[in-house]
């Protein structure tokens, strides 16, 4: 007891010390926690079927709003691989719309909930059509599709990618996924090089234009 009396400046800041600690593992888990739900998190999966009919549903699981801007379909034909930006649905009659954005994938998806963007038989048929290999659906043999996002705290895109092994099966064109999990694109360099993508096709996409002179 006269140990304690001695040295109570000592505990006392002993304590302090420990305490301290606690305070700061606490304050780190709760942190991480918040940063953790705050992570954005796409989800692209494979539903209503397994054949040609199967729709491809993109998911928001992270904690807030995002909004889908883009869709990359990436297609292995033999050796080769083409890419196409399949985010606007083109087969849908646009006479036939209630709505414009009906006619495109664009939009906010809210934390846990999703967007269907088409079969996966009509984001292959788009994808052909751009890059202009209408008559060779039957050589495709894998495809691979990104979901490009946008964050209300970020300025870097949110994005998810999955890979889709194409096929025959019973007489029908199957899309089965490679991996059991959407791989969540979080490098800075690589959502920084989608970027650089988007803004590429933006640019070709203007390039393109004519001036009311010459609509030719």
């Amino acid at each position: 007891m006269e140990w304690v009396v001695e040295n109570e400046a000592w505990i006392g800041i002993v304590l302090q010390a420990v305490m301290a600690v606690i305070w700061i593992a606490y304050l780190q888990v709760f942190v991480l926690g918040y940063i953790r739900q705050r992570r954005p998190l796409v989800l692209i999966n494979r539903g209503a079927g397994v054949g040609t009919g199967a729709q491809c549903l993109v998911c928001n699981m992270g904690g807030e709003p995002i909004y889908l801007t883009s869709v990359i379909a990436d297609l292995r034909i033999g050796d080769e691989t083409f890419r196409a930006f399949v985010t606007d649905r083109e087969e849908v009659d646009k006479t036939t719309l209630s709505r414009p954005s009906e006619g495109t994938n664009q939009g906010p998806i809210g934390s846990g909930e999703f967007v269907d963007i088409g079969s996966f038989d009509q984001i292959l048929e788009r994808a052909l059509r751009h890059v202009g290999r209408d008559d060779e659906i039957d050589r495709v043999d894998r495809m691979d599709l990104t979901v490009l996002c946008g964050s209300g705290h970020s300025m870097l895109l949110v994005a998810g990618r999955r890979r889709f092994i194409v096929g025959w099966a019973d007489g029908d064109r199957r899309f089965v996924p490679n991996m059991a999990l959407t791989e969540q694109i979080t490098r800075r360099r690589d959502r920084r090089r989608l970027r650089e993508v988007l803004e590429k096709s933006l640019r070709e996409e203007a390039g393109n234009l004519k001036t009311a002179s010459d609509p030719r």
